[in-house]
């Protein structure tokens, strides 16, 4: 599981580049628990994992109310 941390601003699209760079080949579990938003840059680096580990799962764990529902659009 990848305890994902949000910077100063709230932004985690730099340590989810990270966390997302040494994974792969297994499926990846983020929690979110403590990351307010996702901002369009984290959700290219989700994409972006996405497309290039196709048979690998993301699980997103304990997002709040607004990541849930920026996920969901």
């Amino acid at each position: 599981m990848i305890p994902l941390l949000p910077d100063r601003d709230g932004d985690c699209t730099a340590n989810l580049r990270l966390a997302l760079k040494n994974a792969g080949g297994e499926d990846v579990a983020i929690d979110l628990e403590r990351v307010p938003y996702l901002s369009s840059q984290a959700l290219t680096e989700l994409a972006r994992f996405r497309r290039q580990h196709r048979d690998d799962r993301i699980v997103l764990q304990r997002p709040n109310a607004l990541v849930l529902r920026t996920l969901h659009i």
